[in-house]
């Protein structure tokens, strides 16, 4: 891997997992010298975005990487790299949330199971979720993408032809998008947000092709995603009156989907403009945050029991204070889990 041009990813990634902990920390209205910050931590949904962009990226790269390429190989170590982790923050989620409670609660077994098998996503926001997020952890929903969007991508990356895999994954898409108008559920869902990893795709595909990446270049992606952007507005505008069902209807069914794919459209080209401003400023603003990349898929999972929900340091009485040790923590606990437990886990299991 040539580590030195891919550290922007790595940058990118510890800023995206730091920045959703802010969005759930930090209330809206958050003065620094009298002016409201808060209004630039209120993106977190989009930041996940840029996971997924990354992750398939990064799944593309590695695929074609690896001289393994069979389906053994690439699930296990797809598997172990999100369930080693996840397994033991459900154990924590659990055990911390007895602690609240003060007595052993239900382990909530069918949710668990929900989970364990990426049926997950944000029951409170979307309409046919079959399993919310285990023990209140919404950020779990995007798990289950990742997963499915995995599975998506062997399936094709096997079994069509290299020179037609866009226009399989551009019908595709098109096609769950369509359908999403008339019934949104888990598996047109999937199918239609897969568009969306599909840039990180494209771009790991020219990236080690040596391909110079241009407007041009991504014109064909730029289009399959404004496609669905259209069929998301129609429906947003036939659907509209579901979003007061929900509590906060920003980020729900149906203006959440719209916001993801608009968002992806601003990444695939603002990528291309920055790279052709030879990445000024990027070093300054995100560079540090290469940093936190070994251990930001935990930063990610943990934050809702170890940051947003903890209560043990209330004794404080400064917020500021509080939260600040919180994340310390966090990314402590990050670290030893990701890099150090992880890691031997995974070198017993696949060497």
């Amino acid at each position: 891997m040539e580590k030195p041009r891919l550290e922007r990813l790595e940058a990118l990634r510890g800023f995206a997992a730091l920045y959703v902990v802010f969005f759930h920390v930090l209330p809206q209205k958050f003065y620094l010298f009298d002016i409201n910050i808060g209004f630039l931590f209120r993106f977190g949904t989009e930041a996940v975005i840029v996971f997924f962009v990354l992750s398939g990226f990064v799944i593309k790269y590695t695929y074609e990487k690896s001289k393994d390429k069979s389906f053994r190989n690439y699930f296990l170590r797809r598997f172990i790299r999100l369930y080693v982790p996840l397994i033991f923050i459900f154990l924590i989620g659990y055990l911390l949330k007895c602690y609240h409670e003060g007595y052993m609660v239900s382990p909530q077994l069918k949710t668990l199971f929900g989970n364990l098998f990426m049926l997950q996503d944000v029951i409170t926001e979307k309409p046919n979720v079959l399993s919310g997020t285990y023990m209140g952890n919404g950020v779990l929903w995007s798990l289950s993408y990742e997963w499915w969007f995995y599975m998506f991508f062997f399936f094709l990356a096997t079994k069509i032809k290299e020179d037609k895999l866009n226009t399989w994954v551009g019908w595709l898409t098109i096609a769950a998008a369509l359908s999403y108008l008339f019934y949104p559920f888990i598996v047109n869902r999937l199918l239609m947000y897969f568009a969306i990893w599909w840039t990180g795709v494209r771009f790991a595909t020219d990236y080690l092709s040596g391909v110079k990446i241009t407007i041009r270049r991504i014109l064909p992606q730029g289009y399959l995603l404004l496609t669905i952007i259209c069929i998301l507005a129609l429906n947003l505008w036939i659907h509209y009156g579901d979003s007061k069902s929900y509590d906060y209807p920003l980020v729900a069914y149906p203006i959440v989907e719209l916001r993801h794919f608009v968002f992806a459209a601003m990444v695939l080209f603002g990528a291309v403009i920055w790279q052709n401003l030879k990445w000024f400023g990027f070093n300054l603003l995100l560079g540090p945050f290469k940093y936190l990349a070994p251990c930001s898929y935990v930063i990610y999972i943990s934050h809702d029991y170890l940051v947003v929900n903890a209560t043990y340091l209330k004794f404080l009485n400064n917020p500021i204070l509080e939260y600040g040790i919180y994340i310390v923590l966090m990314i402590l606990f990050s670290y030893l889990l990701e890099v150090i437990v992880y890691d031997r886990i995974r070198k017993q299991l696949i060497g």
